[in-house]
């Protein structure tokens, strides 16, 4: 005898209809049995995923959704385009595309769909819960909704061009559903050459589908080091928040980036906030009521690192317009990882401009301060 699902395929069905009429790309089903595909791999590379593991947060205790969770008994797997529209040029390569239409904060448009597909699983008298430590790709491929790259993100199949532009977002049911077929496989065309692994700036990803997020671009710009490590400050370009550089290479998300959509003008209409010259000179009120609200992975106290990243993206353009606010910011701002990068940024703009603006600070410095000033006019 087979299992005694107790929710009918009936509703399995209402319930893929209810999303893909609120604007997702679908819905599937797993069990809440251990990912451990997922845990292994963690578990055998402790050193790169101890960030991710701590009493507060935890991805591996996510992993085993029923052990935190003894009311569950399966999961819906959400998927949503987050590349619906197009994305303001000036703020391509410094921002992650998810991370500009992030809502979670801020409510919306997208928001308010979650809420009515809650609300509907409520009216179908199914309690849900929305749980951030589940490994969400390795839960959308266990679903039979995603299959995955060799850049370790998850393709949408059928879904957006079969494109990697979506978000995957598992919820925990206290009903038992029929899970769909997983799609846990790597699934990259065999022509596509490693051009995402070839694309990462830092070498995050050093085989398929392997990535080591202590030398990953999102990582640095949110999680890193008090002051970004001089090897990355190149390869990290011009991204402050995310990257995008394997999704961009990807020959699967082609399509869907040449396609035509209408702008987002809600962002365009805020463009001139995100600048990296608004970020390096921005007071507090500027970074809580206009920055943090949309990009939240950083504390609301940490406008230094805002302003560290947007120092070292724009010494990494290399345009000398940008020497005023950076010499602005390596003279006023109070914060020593905002003057040490300003410092950097002008030795790797150059020009006159440049070596007097770091002359003037060689000898009135101390700490990291002084060594970045020392190394900008060595380089000079």
């Amino acid at each position: 005898m087979g299992i005694a699902y107790t929710v009918s395929m009936d509703a399995r069905r209402r319930i893929r209809e209810k999303a893909i009429e609120l604007g997702f790309e679908g819905a599937s089903f797993t069990g809440v049995e251990p990912l451990d595909l997922y845990i292994g791999e963690v578990a055998s590379r402790p050193e790169m995923y101890a960030w991710a593991n701590t009493d507060f947060f935890s991805t591996l205790r996510g992993a085993s959704p029923a052990a935190k969770h003894p009311w569950a008994r399966s999961l819906v797997v959400l998927t949503r385009n987050y590349y619906k529209s197009r994305f303001p040029e000036e703020l391509l390569g410094i921002y992650g595309r998810c991370y500009m239409v992030d809502e979670r904060k801020t409510g919306g448009e997208v928001s308010a769909r979650f809420m009515a597909f809650l609300d509907f699983l409520r009216e179908e008298g199914i309690e849900a819960r929305f749980d951030d430590e589940i490994p969400a790709r390795m839960a959308a491929a266990k679903a039979g909704m995603a299959t995955y790259g060799k850049n370790c993100f998850v393709f949408g199949g059928d879904s957006m061009m079969g494109s990697s532009w979506l978000e995957c977002i598992p919820l925990v049911l206290d009903v038992e559903l029929e899970p769909d077929e997983p799609s846990v496989v790597m699934d990259c065309p065999p022509a596509c050459k490693d051009r995402c692994i070839e694309a990462c700036p830092t070498g995050a990803l050093y085989e398929p589908p392997k990535m080591n997020p202590s030398r990953c671009i999102a990582f640095h710009s949110y999680y890193g080091a008090d002051i970004t490590p001089l090897e990355l400050r190149e390869p990290m370009g011009t991204w402050v928040y995310g990257c995008d550089a394997c999704q961009e290479a990807c020959p699967r998300n082609r399509p869907w980036m040449k396609s035509e959509l209408p702008p987002n003008v809600e962002l365009e209409s805020k463009a001139a906030d995100y600048g990296l010259g608004a970020l390096l000179g921005m007071d507090l009120p500027h970074y809580v009521e206009k920055v943090w609200p949309r990009f939240f992975y950083m504390s609301r106290r940490s406008v230094d690192r805002w302003q560290m990243n947007a120092a070292r993206a724009l010494g990494n353009l290399g345009d000398p317009a940008n020497v005023p606010a950076l010499e602005k910011a390596l003279t006023d701002n109070p914060h020593d990882n905002v003057r040490a990068l300003s410092a950097w940024a002008l030795g790797r703009t150059g020009g006159a401009a440049a070596r007097r603006a770091l002359e003037s600070r060689r000898g009135t410095e101390s700490g990291p301060v002084a060594k970045e000033v020392s190394h900008a006019l060595d380089r000079l």
